[in-house]
């Protein structure tokens, strides 16, 4: 693996130095790591950047962060999709051609983004127990070690759901190649290790940050920053990944303690409420303008959406709303177009800057359900679920399904309630089920040939990039 590099000073300074792929960072050379880690605020310093390297502006207008991978991920499924071709963002997600370059920026992006989270988290854990701290300050460094162990966590589980096979729960053998376990801030050459082992090192992670962070008194400054909570959030995602019902249902039932359902679902999402658990929260000079989620999504102003590449809703899904729910009305025509998205419109302010959520309690309430109902526990299942969908649709009835068809139920829910959110491709992919656009809505003549592809196809794993291939002579490409 070629050495990671350092986020840290462009991130936190907010700089905006890039060069042709994605962040122009510094090397860890030129950062005196004696200084930076002689005291805790230095360590929160890189934490910091760490937060703002999941919404910073990486030199394209389709690199921004989380969101972009969120959006991009949405784009390769079936229930979010463009009207045209417009300035070309994303297109090529859309034909299933971007993750199957291996000379594609993106597809390089990607693997960087992630692995330098890793790098400046295990550049955090691997000094932060040298800090000399008072009593008074533990509580504050198992924070900030529990954040960086988070944040290792999640981007080696984003990592492995991308460039290998799925996690097979279903017979529990898990051998497949997945990726590399990078533990270390070094530049050592690692070979990938199996699926399995890259989702054990994720729960080991995320088991010793969630006992640092229990009963710890360090206070969150917004949604932008990790505590419990999502670090409970992001274990019930794992769990659901990997067939650990009875985690999934603790973790989730614990990941959205303290939080409330939005009451008013129409409001957009584009600023923190009582519903997120994750988020980033922004100030006018950290926006992004037109290289933003926003301006890719919200038609309602200035940015690419506006100009016309709207998104759309695929008619499964707007078909199986409800009149009442409230969630439908987030689809409407717009420019003579069907069921473009309003989810994420900023309906009151001509402001660029807007928040990004990326977990909130909704989805909590759909990982319970789906966990319950796949241990045979339906009851329960409907309940969690008639918790959820009835602060949506008030005119919502309890779910009498059971088995199958029920689970079936909760997944039109989640698509429905996630969209836009980064979910679909995932779940196409953690479900083993295929990704069929036909007769959706789709335009077809954009398509290219990625109109429907069957389950466990090579087309759902990203090629691993050139540059690394390159760099490490480990590294084993995936099929091509």
């Amino acid at each position: 693996m070629k050495k990671s590099l350092l986020i840290i000073l462009l991130a936190s300074l907010g700089l905006a130095a890039c060069s042709k792929d994605f962040l122009e960072t510094a090397p860890t050379a030129s950062v005196a790591e004696a200084d930076l880690f002689s005291t805790l605020t230095g360590a929160q310093t890189l934490i910091d950047g760490m937060h703002r390297a999941t919404y910073y502006y990486y030199g394209a207008h389709d690199k921004f962060g989380q969101k972009a991978v969120d959006y991009a991920l949405d784009t390769m499924g079936e229930d979010f999709y463009p009207t045209e071709r417009g300035y070309g963002w994303f297109v090529s997600w859309y034909q299933y051609l971007e993750h199957r370059n291996i000379n594609s920026g993106n597809l390089e992006y990607v693997w960087a983004y992630y692995y330098d989270l890793i790098q400046n988290a295990n550049l955090l854990l691997a000094n932060i127990d040298n800090i000399t701290v008072f009593d008074a300050q533990k509580p504050l460094r198992d924070n900030l070690k529990a954040q960086a162990l988070v944040y290792r966590a999640y981007s080696h589980y984003m990592l492995v759901q991308l460039y290998a096979d799925r996690y097979n729960y279903e017979t529990g053998t898990n051998t497949q190649l997945g990726v590399p376990i990078k533990l270390t801030p070094d530049g050592e050459a690692l070979a990938r290790s199996t699926v399995a082992q890259v989702y054990t090192q994720v729960k080991a992670d995320l088991t010793s940050a969630i006992t640092l962070l229990t009963g710890n008194t360090t206070k969150r400054v917004n949604a932008s920053h990790i505590d419990i909570t999502v670090a409970n959030a992001i274990a019930a995602r794992v769990a659901l990944t990997t067939g650990d019902w009875a985690g999934a249902v603790t973790f989730a039932k614990a990941a959205r303690t303290g939080y409330s359902l939005e009451a008013d679902y129409n409001y957009g999402f584009h600023k923190v409420s009582t519903e997120w658990i994750w988020g980033a929260v922004m100030i006018d000079e950290q926006q992004t303008s037109y290289a933003s989620f926003f301006s890719h999504i919200d038609p309602y102003f200035g940015g690419y959406a506006t100009l016309g590449n709207h998104r759309l809703i695929s008619t499964a899904v707007y078909d199986f709303m409800s009149n009442t729910d409230v969630r439908k009305a987030d689809f409407a025509t717009t420019s003579g177009k069907p069921r473009v998205g309003w989810k994420f419109s900023c309906w009151s302010t001509d402001s660029w800057t807007n928040d990004y959520l990326y977990i909130k309690a909704g989805e909590m309430y759909l990982i319970e359900a789906e966990a319950e109902a796949r241990r045979g526990n339906d009851g329960l299942a409907q309940t969690a679920l008639f918790n959820l969908i009835s602060k949506r649709d008030p005119a919502y009835v309890k779910s009498t399904l059971t088995g199958t068809a029920l689970i079936d139920h909760i997944i039109m829910h989640r698509r429905a309630d996630l969209w836009g959110e980064g979910q679909r491709f995932l779940d196409i992919k953690r479900l083993n089920k295929g990704m069929d656009r036909r007769g959706l809505g789709h335009n077809e003549t954009l398509w290219n040939a990625a109109s429907n592809f069957p389950a466990g196809d090579k087309n759902f794993v990203f090629l691993i990039p050139k540059q690394e291939i390159d760099a490490n002579p480990n590294m084993v490409q995936n099929p091509l």
